[in-house]
């Protein structure tokens, strides 16, 4: 069998910051883990990320909005006269006071997340270290924590962003490292248009507090929605394998599911670990010669169309839960399961995928007709 690590397939030259970022959840989620993994403890470690994150964003917000208007007062005179090359000293002095601010809010964002992520893992009983499967999920939280995109490059001879512009990637990275900046600067000019400078000068300290935390909980409670998914997802593959082994696809089956992956993680546009994850326990469960995958989706469909009944139940019920462990069903997330049902002539399931998508967040089973599938404790093999 050939060799091909899921760790190195993911991120084969992690920065010197994701190193660091990994080193500190490995000693952050270090401890006893929790006895009883709840959706209350989920929701609360959650609910504390989001508000402290909040609350930073209130108070630099305040601080730069009140220093830009005190600034503005006492050196300028308001600055209604003010010719714009006699304004450097201030704007000098509040850019130096800004900057200092927010490199302390970035900081503390950036330790609040990796503080929420550990806990998460924690209470998920995720392993992060041992094996290249656990180095994976480390690697995963990791950049989720760092609000970094997924690597861009191919995994299992699989491109996640073959049908993706990739300067949609480039705009949504360069707009979370803009944030304090681009917001009020934003901010400033349609007030300034709006309400006119005297208006703008008394508010400012006022609403940039609550910009400020609005976006900070929102970022938040993304990454920790998405540390979730990465801790429990796991899981979750581990007892679908486990259910795979008791009723085995045949041949067909195993290619169909694993064409059908490749092409789901390409509709998706995504690199996402849980995906690495699953692909690399079904190539070593299935004993594939060779860890790469050439999909070819037109073809496999049409033999997933003339499986027997049961086979196509199983592999739809195995893409079902692969698809609602990474996100929300919409988008091409649901078009491409729509197809998936379309071609074994079923309805799709609207209530049951939504169903599954919840369990799954809350570390519960999924449903299916044959013994729920819950979630144990992760044992691949050490590779």
């Amino acid at each position: 069998m050939a060799d091909a690590r899921p760790d190195q397939e993911y991120a084969p030259t992690p920065s010197r910051m994701e190193c660091w970022a990994a080193a500190l959840l490995q000693r952050c989620s270090a401890g006893p883990a929790s006895s009883q993994r709840t959706p209350a403890e989920l929701e609360r470690t959650t609910r504390r990320r989001v508000a402290c994150a909040a609350l930073a964003g209130i108070m630099s917000g305040g601080l730069i909005g009140g220093m830009e208007w005190y600034l503005g007062q006492s050196m300028l005179g308001g600055m209604e006269d003010t010719e714009p090359g006699a304004q450097w000293p201030y704007w000098s002095g509040f850019l130096a006071l800004a900057g200092l601010i927010s490199a302390g809010e970035i900081a503390f964002l950036y330790w609040n997340s990796l503080h929420g992520v550990a806990v998460i893992s924690r209470l998920a009983d995720t392993p992060l270290g041992g094996n290249p499967h656990a180095r994976l999920v480390l690697h995963g939280l990791s950049r989720v924590a760092l609000e970094f995109p997924s690597p861009r490059h191919r995994f299992y001879g699989i491109d996640p962003y073959a049908q993706m512009n990739r300067w949609r990637l480039i705009v949504m990275a360069v707009m979370y490292r803009m944030k304090v900046g681009a917001s009020s600067f934003l901010l400033r000019v349609l007030l300034r248009r709006l309400l006119g400078r005297a208006a703008l000068r008394s508010l400012l300290p006022l609403v940039t507090g609550p910009l400020y935390a609005a976006w900070n909980a929102a970022i938040t409670w993304r990454i920790m929605l998405r540390a979730r998914e990465q801790a429990l997802g796991p899981h979750a593959i581990e007892a679908l394998l486990a259910a795979l082994e008791q009723e085995p696809l045949s041949e067909a089956g195993r290619h169909v599911l694993l064409h059908a992956l490749g092409e789901m993680i390409m509709r998706h546009q995504d690199a996402h670990p849980n995906h690495v994850y699953l692909l690399a326990r079904l190539l070593e469960t299935f004993d594939c010669e060779h860890h790469h995958i050439d999909v070819d989706w037109p073809k496999q469909r049409h033999v997933l169309g003339r499986l027997e009944r049961g086979e196509r139940r199983r592999l739809l019920e195995l893409l079902t839960a692969a698809t609602v462990m990474v996100g929300k069903p919409h988008g091409n997330r649901r078009r491409f399961l729509e197809e998936l049902f379309e071609a074994c002539d079923k309805e799709y399931p609207t209530e049951k995928v939504r169903s599954w998508r919840r369990r799954f967040l809350d570390g519960e089973a999924f449903r299916s007709r044959g013994p729920a599938v819950g979630h144990p404790r992760i044992t691949p093999s050490s590779g």
